[in-house]
């Protein structure tokens, strides 16, 4: 839980701004997009991130044409580096049943790669982890990513309206009333919010574990042929496989693989050492074209475990002025491939009511710390009302798309099943209108404000 006081403990660092600076715990993709969001609109940025060097985790990342606007809002110059950086994507969701043991699949033609196909139209660019977080690093002004900050615990102070930070190195730093928890799945402001022993403040098993490489196109052409240059999703008895050219060099590769008989070894390590041999006697049952890409792959692996939030959602993203975004609130399994993109939602929500929290005390001359409070609070309610049903419904949405992926679910029979029943939720999740979200948080909050003052 989130103290509260009204004893000062610690000082104000001098870099403060009127009328409030933001204090990002976390540096990944959902936390940088966030601050330079924040900094277009002029409101000063503080990012606090564990890690003692930034960089990218994982392999490659895409990002629908809907949350490419979205980033294009918080900072155009976001979506001007996917452009550089990203390899475009523009055919519709498309899968391989890759339990098809005993068909040739390289003799299929170009239109007939695939045997299940969604009627929705979309534009996908895809990219390089790492790359994208070291180009988004680069647009931080000097001073605005602080390394080697582990947060240990917040304390709200009722007499400042100010949070207090304090972290693992000894250290505290009292931020403007603004603490946005942008720190990933395994989320320390998360399991604060939540209170100790709270199951919600924790990410659970889904019971599913990842392979995440990249391979070399040379090595992947040979094997796929016209598969290697598109985004492929195979589906098979419990596995299914994400391959897509992340440029004209390398390929993603991602094999998801269902653990119904085992838990996760170590809650405090998000992976554990495997081997290629473990992936290989997961596909047994796939077609003979998956497993000779499975032979190319490097003898030692990472295996990732899926954690999400769907059996122990938060009730609130919020306390007080106190919030959490992206994973950390609503961590999600990756088979939608839109985790990232709804934190990006989130982050547009956040940057449009906090713009419009800070006009307000730039306006007024005699704020005072608890006007400031409570004008910050607000727009955290009404970002809590805004994203919480949508960012959680994705939650199941992901898990469910997983099941079908591997073929588990006993009213999914054939192609027509499975493509009506992700039909239903695919549109819900690709083609969502972010500018309506925008002005029902702007009409949100001010309802809010205008309620306070009465």
């Amino acid at each position: 839980m989130i103290s509260e006081s009204t004893e000062s403990t610690t000082e104000t660092p001098n870099n403060t701004n009127p009328p409030f600076e933001v204090s990002i715990i976390g540096g990944g993709i959902i936390g940088l997009n966030l601050a330079l969001g924040l900094l277009r609109r002029n409101i000063p940025v503080a990012i606090y991130e564990k890690a003692s060097e930034l960089k990218g985790i994982g392999a490659g990342i895409g990002f629908s044409a809907t949350v490419q606007e979205c980033m294009s809002y918080l900072d155009p110059r976001i979506s001007a580096i996917l452009s550089k950086i990203g390899f475009v994507e523009n055919q519709p969701l498309r899968w391989v049943d890759a339990s098809k043991k005993d068909e040739d699949f390289s003799m299929r033609g170009p239109d007939e790669l695939f045997d299940m196909k969604l009627p929705l139209e979309r534009s996908y660019v895809l990219c390089h982890r790492a790359v994208l977080v070291d180009e988004l690093v680069k647009l931080l002004p000097e001073g605005c990513l602080r390394l080697g900050k582990r947060l240990e615990g917040i304390e709200q102070r009722t007499d400042t309206g100010k949070v207090v930070m304090s972290f693992m190195d000894g250290t505290k730093v009292e931020s403007d009333a603004v603490v946005l928890g942008c720190d990933g799945i395994k989320s320390h402001v998360r399991y604060l919010l939540a209170g100790e022993g709270n199951p919600s403040g924790i990410p659970h098993y889904a019971k599913e574990s990842a392979y995440r490489c990249i391979i070399k196109m040379s090595e992947v052409v040979p094997i796929l042929g016209n598969y290697a240059s598109v985004m492929a999703v195979w589906v098979g008895r419990g596995a299914s496989l994400v391959t897509y050219p992340v440029s004209n060099k390398v390929c993603n590769f991602a094999a998801f693989v269902r653990d119904n008989d085992r838990d996760w070894p170590d809650y405090s390590e998000q992976t554990v050492q495997a081997s290629k041999a473990e992936i290989i006697g997961a596909f047994v049952d796939f077609n003979p074209m998956i497993r000779r890409l499975l032979e190319v792959l490097p003898d030692q692996q990472s295996r990732w475990g899926l954690f999400d939030t769907l059996d122990y959602p938060l009730q609130s993203y919020v306390d007080g002025c106190v919030a959490v975004a992206g994973d950390a609130a609503h961590g999600s399994t990756p088979h939608h491939g839109m985790g990232a993109g709804i934190g990006i939602e989130d982050a547009v929500v956040l940057v449009t009511i906090l713009e419009k929290a800070n006009q307000r005390l730039s306006s007024d001359a005699a704020a005072t710390p608890e006007s400031k409070r409570m004008a910050i609070s607000r727009a955290f309610e009404t970002y809590d009302a805004i994203r919480r049903e949508r960012s959680q419904w994705h939650v199941a949405s992901s898990r469910r798309q997983g099941q079908l992926n591997k073929w588990e679910l006993p009213e999914i029979r054939n192609a027509d099943d499975f493509v009506r029943d992700t039909m239903e939720r695919a549109s819900r999740v690709y083609t969502y209108n972010w500018r309506l979200e925008v002005q029902r948080s702007i009409q949100d909050y001010e309802q809010k404000m205008a309620n306070t003052e009465e």
